[in-house]
């Protein structure tokens, strides 16, 4: 988006909410590496879309979705690097957390997002479904894990293996992956060809999990593109981040699951208002 572009937009909004684009600007307007920043840049341009709509509610929702974002989010930009120090794993392995908000359950049909987020040796993952329930996990990369070179792709499938740890595979969901290698391989075990598995893998929940999908006669999976403004899978890859974040020791539990509580809401009202625009 050029200065003009956002100008034109900017210049038509009323004073409130022309202080918060304000605020934001920078973030749609500079290129920044820093992935919180990305996702911050990405939640303000579906704003301004919004706006520049005429619909100035979901304006305002969205806006504060990229609010939520740039306090929630970490920011580590190129310049802080050399300060990073390193970090330390917990002394206990983590495990998943999930949850429920009440409110949306019920709400029909039945979609799923999941991703992973993987930085420092540390991965994570992240599920939420369009009823209310979410959910993350993380661990850190060890030589002994069984992965092989496939740690993304592997951490890809565990996040869909933690969404059918409380949704029934039978249960009739459609499933958002951003990953082409696990969709493939979802596909795969759904047609029955349940020992197709990542190069060089030897993760032993894996067969598992591909035996599950390939019974779960309800499960459908649909690619979405990584960082294009889709909610469900932004909140997706926000809750994988607070995953790895978890593992890494930089949140603890208590302010894990509020943050995630509080993020999944926050997408699924704006998912609710704003769904023939997300689809």
């Amino acid at each position: 988006m050029t200065s003009a572009e956002f100008r034109a937009v900017y210049q038509a909004l009323p004073a409130d909410l022309q202080n918060r684009f304000s605020r934001l600007q920078r973030y749609v307007l500079v290129a920044l590496e820093c992935e919180g920043c990305v996702r911050v840049g990405v939640l303000t341009r579906l704003a301004l879309r919004s706006a520049a709509a005429g619909v100035l509610d979901e304006t305002a929702t969205v806006l504060s979705l990229a609010e939520l974002t740039l306090r929630a989010e970490p920011h580590t930009h190129p310049a802080s690097v050399t300060a990073h120090r390193p970090r330390t794993a917990p002394r206990r392995r983590p495990v998943p957390v999930t949850g429920r908000i009440g409110r949306w359950v019920g709400t029909g049909p039945l979609t799923a997002a999941t991703d992973a987020s993987w930085k420092d040796g540390f991965g994570g993952t992240g599920f939420l479904t369009t009823d209310g329930r979410w959910g993350f996990g993380g661990h850190r990369m060890t030589p002994q894990d069984p992965v092989g070179p496939s740690k993304i792709l592997v951490t890809e499938l565990r996040a869909v293996r933690l969404l059918l740890s409380v949704v029934s595979p039978g249960t009739p969901m459609t499933v958002l992956v951003d990953s082409r290698g696990a969709l493939d391989l979802l596909r795969r075990w759904r047609r029955g060809d349940t020992r197709a598995l990542p190069a060089g893998c030897a993760a032993p929940d894996l067969p598992p999990l591909a035996r599950l999908v390939a019974r779960g006669d309800g499960l459908r999976f649909e690619h979405v593109k990584a960082h294009s403004g889709h909610l469900l899978n932004e909140a997706a890859d926000a809750l994988a981040s607070i995953g790895r974040r978890h593992a890494a020791a930089e949140l603890g539990i208590r302010e894990a699951e509020e943050r995630s509580a509080g993020l999944v809401d926050s997408f699924l009202r704006s998912w609710s208002q704003a769904a023939p625009l997300s689809a």
